[in-house]
């Protein structure tokens, strides 16, 4: 794969629209947790070449396969939706069909090319959705041979025997917002991965989409292999350190009854609201995935870790830094009330 760099990408018509970029970026996510439970090495890229390349190693790759994504509000997949090619804008000329993209990389990339994977929302008209991830040529014969013949007639150097590298992959994902069930997914994966029920998720699930996202709207040059597993891919080490840092953050996690004890100066009332509070923001650490909330949390981390006065009680720290709470959660869009403010600053400060 040393050409995978040296050889030029393809056109791609302007940038990615937000929605579709959710939807490949939350597919491709779901391939790295299920990539990333076997136990060989891999390297997913994100918008390069296609939209996503997975190889199969990340520092001497000797095969990729290459996926497109392509989503619809309804309706199935025809062998002439496959296969069609618009005139351009402006001219005569005609746009090569979905199929010729994807068989480009087999072009360019010969053997090494091992899956040309089209991945949508949408059933196949000739494929049976119970089949699915399966090659063309597990479909419908007359369909699949229809295809064979467009691409023959389109591209001069289509062997017939290459229509079984075409994989289907009909995702679960739904159109409109798929990190919600990507979310469960991810959920599941770290019970498995680290044997912790209720294991605090947020943070790696905004981390690995945030990771994703970035990766596919990096337009920077890339000019070497090390700067492609750098800037467009995410690799076997970088998740596994992702979970180390996620069991982490479940080790060290303070415990109210510890802290509590240290919280003097105040009335048993606003004692009282401040531990209910507590375990309100220790379940949305847990469960909400937001970019927002994530952002949140790290800025009252770095605010508790600055805070070097000694002459102060527990309780006039978190009093004398409210105004700067109350400002963090209006930048953030927490609405929450003093006691929930105080509860998460004890939290950061106590981890």
């Amino acid at each position: 794969m040393d050409d995978l760099v040296a050889i030029p990408q393809r056109e791609k018509g302007g940038s990615i629209a937000l929605e579709r970029l959710d939807y490949q970026s939350s597919w491709a996510v779901s391939l790295v947790l299920m990539l990333h439970e076997r136990s060989d090495d891999y390297a997913v890229a994100f918008e390069f070449h296609d939209d996503i390349v997975v190889l199969n190693s990340s520092s001497q790759p000797t095969r990729a396969s290459f996926y497109q994504v392509k989503t619809r509000d309804s309706g199935h997949w025809t062998v002439k939706r496959l296969t069609q090619r618009y005139k351009q804008r402006g001219g005569s000329d005609r746009v090569p069909s979905i199929v010729a993209k994807m068989y480009d990389n087999r072009i360019k990339f010969g053997s090494a090319a091992e899956i040309l994977g089209f991945v949508t929302n949408q059933p196949c008209e000739f494929i049976e959705q119970s089949k699915c991830p399966c090659t063309f040529d597990e479909g419908d014969s007359v369909k699949t041979d229809a295809l064979r013949k467009a691409l023959a007639a389109e591209i001069s150097t289509f062997a017939a025997g290459d229509i079984n590298l075409f994989e289907y992959h009909l995702s679960d994902l739904p159109l409109r917002r798929p990190g919600t069930m990507l979310r469960g997914l991810i959920l599941q994966f770290l019970e498995r991965e680290l044997g912790i029920p209720d294991c605090p998720s947020s943070a790696f699930v905004v981390v690995v989409l945030e990771h994703a996202r970035e990766r596919s709207k990096h337009m920077g040059s890339v000019t070497n292999f090390q700067d492609l597993m750098r800037a467009k891919a995410l690799t076997r080490a970088q998740v596994q350190e992702m979970l180390d840092e996620t069991k982490r953050r479940h080790q060290s996690r303070p415990k109210w009854s510890v802290v509590s004890g240290d919280l003097t100066g105040i009335s048993p009332v606003q004692k009282r609201d401040i531990g209910r509070a507590w375990a309100r923001y220790e379940i949305d650490k847990l469960s909400q995935a937001s970019h927002a909330f994530e952002r949140f949390c790290t800025k009252l981390c770095d605010l508790a870790n600055s805070i070097d006065d000694d002459d102060q009680t527990l309780a006039e720290i978190v009093r004398s830094n409210l105004g700067r709470l109350r400002s963090l959660g209006q930048q953030f869009g927490i609405s929450q009330d003093e006691a929930y403010l105080s509860a998460a600053f004890l939290y950061e400060f106590s981890s």
